[in-house]
Protein backbone atom coordinates (compact mmCIF):
# COMPACT_ATOMS: atom_id res chain seq x y z
CA UNK A 1 0.00 0.00 0.00
CA UNK A 2 1.64 3.72 -1.33
CA UNK A 3 2.00 5.68 1.93
CA UNK A 4 -0.41 8.37 1.51
CA UNK A 5 -3.39 5.85 1.07
CA UNK A 6 -1.88 4.50 4.83
CA UNK A 7 -1.74 7.67 6.17
CA UNK A 8 -5.50 8.22 5.15
CA UNK A 9 -6.65 5.01 6.40
CA UNK A 10 -4.76 5.37 9.81
CA UNK A 11 -7.17 9.24 9.85
CA UNK A 12 -10.19 7.06 8.94
CA UNK A 13 -9.90 8.19 5.36
CA UNK A 14 -10.11 4.80 3.13
CA UNK A 15 -9.76 4.90 -0.53
CA UNK A 16 -10.94 2.29 -2.77
CA UNK A 17 -12.77 0.95 -5.82
CA UNK A 18 -15.95 -0.23 -6.79
CA UNK A 19 -15.26 -3.93 -7.13
CA UNK A 20 -11.81 -5.20 -7.92
CA UNK A 21 -12.42 -8.13 -10.69
CA UNK A 22 -10.51 -5.90 -14.01
CA UNK A 23 -8.11 -7.94 -15.86
CA UNK A 24 -6.90 -4.70 -16.93
CA UNK A 25 -5.59 -3.64 -13.90
CA UNK A 26 -2.54 -6.44 -13.91
CA UNK A 27 0.67 -4.94 -13.84
CA UNK A 28 -0.87 -2.27 -12.24
CA UNK A 29 -2.80 -3.11 -9.00
CA UNK A 30 -1.79 -7.10 -9.71
CA UNK A 31 1.43 -8.66 -10.28
CA UNK A 32 0.73 -12.36 -8.92
CA UNK A 33 0.29 -15.13 -11.10
CA UNK A 34 -3.12 -16.51 -11.70
CA UNK A 35 -3.86 -19.53 -12.97
CA UNK A 36 -7.40 -18.61 -14.85
CA UNK A 37 -10.13 -16.76 -14.55
CA UNK A 38 -11.91 -18.05 -11.61
CA UNK A 39 -8.55 -18.35 -9.81
CA UNK A 40 -8.65 -14.45 -10.35
CA UNK A 41 -11.56 -13.57 -9.28
CA UNK A 42 -12.09 -15.67 -6.25
CA UNK A 43 -8.39 -14.58 -4.95
CA UNK A 44 -7.56 -11.62 -6.53
CA UNK A 45 -9.16 -9.90 -2.99
CA UNK A 46 -6.12 -10.49 -0.95
CA UNK A 47 -3.69 -8.47 -3.65
CA UNK A 48 -6.00 -5.87 -3.97
CA UNK A 49 -6.35 -5.33 -0.10
CA UNK A 50 -2.42 -4.70 -0.16
CA UNK A 51 -2.70 -1.29 -2.25
CA UNK A 52 -6.35 -0.24 -1.22
CA UNK A 53 -7.82 0.01 2.50
CA UNK A 54 -11.58 -0.02 1.16
CA UNK A 55 -13.72 -2.09 -1.61
CA UNK A 56 -17.12 -1.64 -2.86
CA UNK A 57 -19.50 -4.70 -3.25
CA UNK A 58 -22.00 -4.22 -5.89
CA UNK A 59 -22.90 -7.81 -6.47
CA UNK A 60 -25.16 -7.57 -3.64
CA UNK A 61 -27.32 -5.13 -4.74
CA UNK A 62 -28.12 -8.20 -7.82
CA UNK A 63 -28.45 -11.55 -5.26
CA UNK A 64 -28.52 -11.26 -1.35
CA UNK A 65 -25.22 -12.17 0.37
CA UNK A 66 -23.91 -15.27 1.76
CA UNK A 67 -22.12 -16.01 5.20
CA UNK A 68 -19.57 -18.09 3.37
CA UNK A 69 -19.23 -15.42 0.56
CA UNK A 70 -18.58 -12.80 3.06
CA UNK A 71 -16.36 -15.39 4.64
CA UNK A 72 -14.04 -15.35 2.09
CA UNK A 73 -14.07 -12.10 2.07
CA UNK A 74 -13.34 -11.87 5.28
CA UNK A 75 -10.47 -14.12 5.36
CA UNK A 76 -8.74 -12.42 2.15
CA UNK A 77 -8.27 -9.35 3.76
CA UNK A 78 -6.19 -7.40 6.90
CA UNK A 79 -8.00 -6.30 10.09
CA UNK A 80 -8.23 -2.64 8.64
CA UNK A 81 -9.85 -3.30 5.72
CA UNK A 82 -13.17 -2.44 5.11
CA UNK A 83 -16.12 -3.67 3.00
CA UNK A 84 -18.60 -1.10 1.28
CA UNK A 85 -21.87 -3.01 0.51
CA UNK A 86 -24.85 -1.86 -1.73
CA UNK A 87 -27.96 -3.56 -0.12
CA UNK A 88 -30.16 -5.18 -2.60
CA UNK A 89 -32.59 -3.78 -5.02
CA UNK A 90 -35.36 -6.55 -3.72
CA UNK A 91 -35.46 -4.09 -1.17
CA UNK A 92 -34.72 -0.40 -3.04
CA UNK A 93 -36.61 -0.71 -5.80
CA UNK A 94 -40.56 -0.04 -6.26
CA UNK A 95 -40.78 -1.75 -9.47
CA UNK A 96 -39.09 -4.00 -11.23
CA UNK A 97 -37.78 -2.51 -14.11
CA UNK A 98 -38.42 -4.34 -17.64
CA UNK A 99 -35.40 -5.92 -18.36
CA UNK A 100 -34.56 -10.03 -18.82
CA UNK A 101 -32.87 -10.52 -15.65
CA UNK A 102 -35.98 -9.55 -13.47
CA UNK A 103 -37.89 -12.65 -15.73
CA UNK A 104 -41.87 -12.81 -14.50
CA UNK A 105 -40.76 -9.89 -12.08
CA UNK A 106 -40.04 -7.46 -15.06
CA UNK A 107 -42.56 -4.69 -14.86
CA UNK A 108 -44.01 -5.45 -11.75
CA UNK A 109 -45.00 -3.72 -8.30
CA UNK A 110 -42.21 -4.82 -5.56
CA UNK A 111 -44.37 -5.85 -2.72
CA UNK A 112 -41.37 -5.72 -0.53
CA UNK A 113 -39.86 -2.44 -1.67
CA UNK A 114 -38.22 -0.91 1.79
CA UNK A 115 -39.48 -3.65 3.53
CA UNK A 116 -37.45 -3.85 7.24
CA UNK A 117 -37.86 -7.02 8.16
CA UNK A 118 -36.24 -8.77 4.81
CA UNK A 119 -33.67 -6.37 4.81
CA UNK A 120 -32.63 -7.42 7.83
CA UNK A 121 -33.15 -11.57 8.05
CA UNK A 122 -31.42 -11.63 4.51
CA UNK A 123 -29.04 -8.94 4.26
CA UNK A 124 -27.87 -7.96 7.50
CA UNK A 125 -27.88 -11.02 9.40
CA UNK A 126 -25.53 -12.44 6.97
CA UNK A 127 -22.72 -9.95 6.51
CA UNK A 128 -22.16 -10.00 10.56
CA UNK A 129 -19.78 -12.30 9.52
CA UNK A 130 -17.62 -9.10 7.72
CA UNK A 131 -17.48 -8.26 11.98
CA UNK A 132 -15.16 -4.86 12.22
CA UNK A 133 -14.54 -5.30 8.53
CA UNK A 134 -18.09 -4.03 7.10
CA UNK A 135 -17.26 -0.08 6.92
CA UNK A 136 -21.03 0.71 5.10
CA UNK A 137 -24.32 -0.28 3.91
CA UNK A 138 -25.55 2.05 0.65
CA UNK A 139 -29.01 1.70 -0.35
CA UNK A 140 -29.08 2.72 -3.45
CA UNK A 141 -32.54 4.27 -5.26
CA UNK A 142 -32.41 4.44 -8.85
CA UNK A 143 -34.46 7.59 -10.84
CA UNK A 144 -38.06 7.38 -9.24
CA UNK A 145 -40.37 8.59 -11.84
CA UNK A 146 -44.06 10.00 -10.71
CA UNK A 147 -45.58 6.90 -11.69
CA UNK A 148 -43.53 4.95 -8.63
CA UNK A 149 -43.33 7.33 -5.95
CA UNK A 150 -45.51 10.42 -5.94
CA UNK A 151 -42.87 12.82 -4.54
CA UNK A 152 -39.83 13.42 -2.64
CA UNK A 153 -41.73 13.94 0.87
CA UNK A 154 -43.59 10.45 -0.18
CA UNK A 155 -40.31 8.52 -0.54
CA UNK A 156 -39.05 10.41 2.87
CA UNK A 157 -41.99 9.27 5.06
CA UNK A 158 -41.75 5.54 3.79
CA UNK A 159 -37.79 5.85 4.58
CA UNK A 160 -38.56 7.55 7.64
CA UNK A 161 -41.02 4.30 8.74
CA UNK A 162 -38.56 1.92 7.49
CA UNK A 163 -34.94 3.29 9.21
CA UNK A 164 -37.21 3.84 12.15
CA UNK A 165 -37.57 -0.44 12.21
CA UNK A 166 -34.16 -0.87 11.08
CA UNK A 167 -32.75 0.82 13.71
CA UNK A 168 -34.50 -1.44 16.33
CA UNK A 169 -32.39 -3.55 14.85
CA UNK A 170 -29.49 -2.83 13.80
CA UNK A 171 -26.79 0.08 14.46
CA UNK A 172 -24.57 -0.55 11.79
CA UNK A 173 -23.35 2.43 9.46
CA UNK A 174 -25.91 3.30 7.14
CA UNK A 175 -26.19 5.31 3.89
CA UNK A 176 -28.36 6.54 1.33
CA UNK A 177 -27.72 7.14 -2.27
CA UNK A 178 -29.99 9.05 -4.72
CA UNK A 179 -30.83 9.82 -8.28
CA UNK A 180 -33.48 12.74 -8.01
CA UNK A 181 -31.37 15.67 -7.52
CA UNK A 182 -34.56 18.00 -6.81
CA UNK A 183 -35.19 15.58 -3.87
CA UNK A 184 -32.06 17.03 -1.62
CA UNK A 185 -33.78 18.89 0.42
CA UNK A 186 -34.37 20.03 4.28
CA UNK A 187 -36.82 16.82 5.02
CA UNK A 188 -34.48 14.44 3.77
CA UNK A 189 -31.51 15.43 5.07
CA UNK A 190 -33.18 15.69 8.71
CA UNK A 191 -34.23 12.01 8.21
CA UNK A 192 -31.13 10.91 7.61
CA UNK A 193 -29.94 12.70 10.78
CA UNK A 194 -32.86 11.50 12.88
CA UNK A 195 -31.72 7.95 11.82
CA UNK A 196 -28.19 8.16 11.83
CA UNK A 197 -27.62 7.37 8.59
CA UNK A 198 -25.48 9.58 5.65
CA UNK A 199 -25.96 10.86 2.21
CA UNK A 200 -23.86 9.22 -0.66
CA UNK A 201 -22.38 12.18 -2.53
CA UNK A 202 -22.35 10.48 -5.82
CA UNK A 203 -21.06 11.33 -9.64
CA UNK A 204 -23.97 9.95 -11.64
CA UNK A 205 -25.35 10.72 -14.93
CA UNK A 206 -28.28 12.26 -13.39
CA UNK A 207 -27.25 13.42 -10.77
CA UNK A 208 -25.80 17.35 -9.89
CA UNK A 209 -21.76 17.76 -8.99
CA UNK A 210 -20.80 16.59 -5.65
CA UNK A 211 -20.41 20.48 -4.88
CA UNK A 212 -23.80 21.26 -5.48
CA UNK A 213 -24.84 18.29 -3.34
CA UNK A 214 -22.28 19.20 -0.84
CA UNK A 215 -23.99 22.68 -0.67
CA UNK A 216 -27.38 21.12 0.43
CA UNK A 217 -26.00 18.59 3.04
CA UNK A 218 -23.76 20.37 4.74
CA UNK A 219 -25.72 22.32 7.38
CA UNK A 220 -26.68 18.91 8.95
CA UNK A 221 -23.88 16.76 10.78
CA UNK A 222 -23.90 13.70 8.61
CA UNK A 223 -22.18 11.32 10.73
CA UNK A 224 -19.89 9.79 8.13
CA UNK A 225 -19.24 10.42 4.49
CA UNK A 226 -19.00 8.42 1.01
CA UNK A 227 -18.15 9.60 -1.76
CA UNK A 228 -19.18 7.52 -5.08
CA UNK A 229 -17.39 8.54 -8.52
CA UNK A 230 -19.24 6.47 -10.66
CA UNK A 231 -19.95 8.35 -13.63
CA UNK A 232 -19.25 11.93 -15.18
CA UNK A 233 -22.44 13.86 -14.84
CA UNK A 234 -24.35 13.65 -18.17
CA UNK A 235 -22.71 10.57 -19.11
CA UNK A 236 -24.65 7.36 -20.13
CA UNK A 237 -23.26 4.09 -18.45
CA UNK A 238 -22.87 2.30 -21.63
CA UNK A 239 -21.02 5.02 -23.10
CA UNK A 240 -18.52 4.97 -20.85
CA UNK A 241 -18.04 1.38 -20.77
CA UNK A 242 -17.29 1.19 -24.56
CA UNK A 243 -15.30 4.33 -24.17
CA UNK A 244 -13.10 3.01 -21.62
CA UNK A 245 -12.98 -0.83 -21.73
CA UNK A 246 -10.45 -2.63 -20.30
CA UNK A 247 -9.71 0.59 -17.76
CA UNK A 248 -6.16 0.71 -18.08
CA UNK A 249 -5.64 4.50 -17.91
CA UNK A 250 -7.73 7.74 -17.98
CA UNK A 251 -9.20 8.69 -20.74
CA UNK A 252 -11.42 11.69 -19.75
CA UNK A 253 -9.59 13.18 -16.61
CA UNK A 254 -12.48 15.22 -14.68
CA UNK A 255 -9.55 17.64 -12.52
CA UNK A 256 -12.52 19.71 -11.01
CA UNK A 257 -14.38 16.78 -9.30
CA UNK A 258 -11.41 15.40 -8.25
CA UNK A 259 -10.43 18.78 -6.83
CA UNK A 260 -13.95 19.86 -5.24
CA UNK A 261 -13.80 15.64 -3.19
CA UNK A 262 -10.01 16.31 -2.25
CA UNK A 263 -11.52 20.18 -0.19
CA UNK A 264 -14.05 18.01 1.52
CA UNK A 265 -11.79 15.46 2.20
CA UNK A 266 -9.65 18.10 4.21
CA UNK A 267 -12.95 19.27 5.98
CA UNK A 268 -13.62 16.03 6.82
CA UNK A 269 -9.95 15.32 8.18
CA UNK A 270 -9.86 18.55 10.29
CA UNK A 271 -13.05 17.48 12.09
CA UNK A 272 -11.41 13.76 12.44
CA UNK A 273 -14.62 11.88 10.99
CA UNK A 274 -14.90 9.00 8.91
CA UNK A 275 -15.08 9.02 4.67
CA UNK A 276 -15.28 6.28 2.44
CA UNK A 277 -13.97 7.12 -1.32
CA UNK A 278 -15.10 4.52 -3.35
CA UNK A 279 -14.02 4.93 -7.72
CA UNK A 280 -15.66 3.28 -10.67
CA UNK A 281 -13.79 2.38 -13.90
CA UNK A 282 -16.49 4.31 -16.00
CA UNK A 283 -15.72 7.60 -13.81
CA UNK A 284 -12.34 8.29 -16.07
CA UNK A 285 -11.39 5.23 -17.20
CA UNK A 286 -8.98 3.75 -14.72
CA UNK A 287 -10.23 3.42 -11.03
CA UNK A 288 -6.81 2.99 -9.15
CA UNK A 289 -5.14 5.83 -11.09
CA UNK A 290 -7.96 7.74 -10.33
CA UNK A 291 -7.31 7.57 -6.78
CA UNK A 292 -3.31 8.11 -6.77
CA UNK A 293 -4.39 11.59 -8.20
CA UNK A 294 -6.93 12.33 -5.36
CA UNK A 295 -4.31 11.44 -3.11
CA UNK A 296 -1.00 12.95 -4.74
CA UNK A 297 -4.07 16.27 -4.90
CA UNK A 298 -4.76 15.83 -0.82
CA UNK A 299 -1.47 15.47 0.50
CA UNK A 300 0.11 18.67 -2.29
CA UNK A 301 -2.72 20.70 -0.33
CA UNK A 302 -1.18 23.70 1.62
CA UNK A 303 -4.59 22.89 3.97
CA UNK A 304 -2.90 19.52 4.38
CA UNK A 305 0.13 20.09 6.26
CA UNK A 306 -0.90 20.92 9.51
CA UNK A 307 -3.25 18.01 9.61
CA UNK A 308 -0.32 16.00 9.64
CA UNK A 309 1.47 17.40 11.97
Amino acid sequence: MVPEIEKLKKASIFCGTSSWKYVGWKGMVYSKPYTSEKAFNETALSEYSEQFACVGIDHTYYAWPTKNQMKRYFDQTPADFKFVLKASDKITVPRFPKIPRYGKQAGQNNSDFLNPQLFIEHFLEPIQVLEDKLGAIILEFSHFRRETMSSGSEFVDRLDNFLGEVRLNCSLPLAIELRNSNWLQPKYFHTLIKHQVTHVFNSWTQMPEIEFQWQKAKDFPLPFFIFRLLLKPGTIYQEAVDNFAPYERIQEPLPEIRASVVEHLLDILSESKTAFVLVNNRFEGCAPTTIQEIVTLLFSSKRAAPLWD
